[in-house]
């Protein structure tokens, strides 16, 4: 597996205070948390085995801890880390590469939670064989990301009214440089694109998720900025991981 480079690392570093100080605040960061916690409650999650990979300042660590799970954590951001650390000091928070193999045994976690990581790092097939080894048989899988189809488009406004979303390009992969909480790097792939390299890991699709996210007063309700599905572990004998 490649390792992340400083380049990738870095930015996020740089942003980490802002990135925080913003999804404290911002409309969109709560419609990803309602559809998460939404999605969470109806499981029985305490003494569970949790991986939250890719957790970012700890705000869903925090929320897997307080319904009882056994969150192990990790992230590639050192700045991340600290922010995570000093707002949530009773929590082990660990650095970790995403793009080496994973420091955790084989069939560990009862679930794996990876929530808007896999559009921010450069190649996702070595780190998704990595989540399909750690996953126990019958464990969950959960990801979520922006919406491949819609991220990337510019809305179309009539009278004021954002009516329409143009995309230019889908299916091609390709990255773009974020500049909403400093310089960080998005990688463009098509859902088919995740979703085919997860089931090739040994997962079977349970459920997918795309949330009304725009309040139909400024910008149409039709189009979702968030996508998230939920897969499970193959229990079957003699699956492909």
């Amino acid at each position: 597996m490649a390792r992340m480079t400083p380049e990738e690392t870095d930015p996020w570093d740089l942003a980490a205070e802002r990135y925080r100080q913003e999804q404290e605040h911002s409309a969109f960061a709560s419609v990803n948390r309602r559809m998460v916690t939404d999605r969470f409650r109806g499981l029985d999650l305490k003494g569970k085995a949790l991986l939250d990979l890719g957790c970012g300042y700890g705000w869903y660590t925090h929320y897997f801890h307080s319904v009882g799970a056994k969150a192990v954590v990790c992230d590639g951001s050192a700045e991340m880390l600290r922010l995570a650390r000093s707002q949530y000091p009773d929590i082990p928070f660990e650095r970790v590469d995403l793009l080496e193999e994973l420091p955790y045994g084989d069939e560990r976690f009862d679930v794996v939670f990876c929530n808007q990581v896999l559009m921010d790092i450069p190649c996702i097939s070595g780190l998704i064989k990595e989540v399909g080894r750690i996953t126990a048989e019958g464990g969950l899988f959960y990801v979520s990301l922006v919406h491949p189809a819609f991220y990337d488009a510019r809305w179309q406004e009539e009278d004021g009214f954002g009516k329409v979303r143009i995309m230019e390009r889908y299916l091609s992969e390709y990255s773009i440089e974020n500049g909403f909480w400093g310089s960080t790097r998005h990688y463009h792939r098509t859902l088919s694109s995740y979703l085919n390299t997860i089931l090739r890991a040994g997962f079977r699709l349970l459920h997918v998720e795309e949330p009304e996210t725009y309040d139909g007063v400024c910008r149409s309700a039709e189009f979702p900025l968030f996508f998230a599905a939920e897969f499970q572990k193959d229990p079957r004998p003699g699956h492909s991981a």
